[in-house]
């Protein structure tokens, strides 16, 4: 996963919520594409939470991501 790639997810419209999975197992769930933040070269981004947390997220941790076009 890239920025470029994670800024293309957010800019879908309609939005489509999004299920980030990470390295370390852990799965992010993301429902509005505000709760991400980046910038086309950045190494990682920001997730905000449903429970006001933040998370900053680097991509070569992403090993998948999940949308309703590619669940099973």
């Amino acid at each position: 996963m890239t920025a470029i790639q994670m800024i293309e997810l957010m800019n879908r419209t309609p939005f489509d919520p999004i299920e980030i999975h990470l390295s370390d197992g852990t799965a992010i769930r993301v429902e509005h594409p505000y709760q991400i933040a980046t910038r086309p070269l950045s190494p990682s981004c920001i997730i905000y939470t449903d429970d006001e947390r933040m998370r900053i997220v680097s991509y070569g941790n992403i090993t998948e991501v999940i949308t309703s076009a590619t669940a099973d």
